[in-house]
């Protein structure tokens, strides 16, 4: 009895040791694995994104549209003449009635042209002639329109008053509208040239004259078309030096040039709007 339960312990002795063990290694294990879960924390998922106030998109910014200027040029047409011009807007324009056709006598016609000329008569330091001058040196022409200078256009200078003047002679041939020009001007010494505008030749003079206070600079023009012999005279008047510095005429004579270039030539029965504006003068100086 004994030696049995000898042999049972020894026999039971090792299964304790071996369910020690078992437990041992069992729990090292578990705590290895608690170790290696804590060692490595899960990742919290992302928190879906809150939006936010939309901002509305801003629409790209439409240039602000030029304010339209009033042009600095009016337009004069005188459809009965076939011709028309533009000059500036500050400057005078004075419009010739036109005169009576000589039908009954020439001294009636006469007494109709000076009243017409008194009552629309440029000022008079504009160097302007009358209709009743021109008609002395020039029979047949008629003064159509004077477009005047204003007398403070160039101030601190002795500019005495600047004029353009447009006639018409309906009694002139082609050949004889320029010579009659260069003739009537005479033996001024002046220069002479010819120049084309909207493809009309025009003939030109220059001459000069005054008096003791002030001088006259004019630059003449004669040119055949719709068969009538258009004429232009500039004028730039220049006073006494008396300590002011005098202008310069021929930048101003320039600038009235300009109003020359602007002629349109219009056949009747075609209106002034459906012809295009004329291009520079092209002179040719002798």
């Amino acid at each position: 009895m004994r030696r049995w339960l000898a042999m049972l312990s020894y026999q039971k002795c090792p299964l304790i040791l071996c369910g020690a063990l078992l437990g041992v290694i069992a729990g090292g294990a578990g705590l290895a694995g608690c170790s290696s879960k804590a060692a490595s924390p899960q990742r919290k998922a992302p928190e879906p994104a809150v939006p936010g106030p939309s901002v509305p998109s801003r629409q790209p910014e439409r240039p602000a549209k030029p304010v339209a200027r009033e042009s600095a040029f009016s337009t004069y047409s005188r459809p009965e003449y076939g011709v028309a011009f533009r000059y500036p807007r500050n400057f005078a324009l004075v419009e010739q009635k036109a005169p009576v056709e000589r039908e009954t006598s020439m001294e009636v016609n006469d007494s109709v042209e000076s009243a017409d000329s008194q009552e629309n008569a440029p000022e008079d330091s504009s160097g302007a002639r009358s209709q009743a001058e021109l008609e002395s040196e020039e029979p047949g022409a008629v003064l159509v329109a004077t477009v005047v200078v204003p007398d403070d256009a160039y101030p601190n200078t002795t500019f005495a008053g600047g004029s353009l003047q447009l006639a018409v002679n309906r009694y002139l041939t082609a050949g004889t509208c320029r010579r009659n020009l260069i003739s009537r001007l005479g033996d001024s010494n002046g220069r002479s040239g010819s120049a084309t505008i909207q493809g009309v030749e025009f003939a030109w003079a220059d001459s000069d004259e005054g008096d003791a206070s002030t001088e006259f600079f004019e630059r003449d023009y004669a040119g055949f078309a719709n068969g009538v012999c258009y004429e232009l005279f500039l004028r730039v008047g220049v006073g006494a030096a008396d300590g002011t510095r005098p202008p310069d005429e021929k930048k101003i004579l320039g600038h009235m040039e300009k109003i020359v270039s602007s002629l349109q030539f219009v056949p009747q029965g075609v209106s002034v709007l459906d012809r295009s504006p004329s291009g520079p003068i092209s002179r040719a100086r002798r």
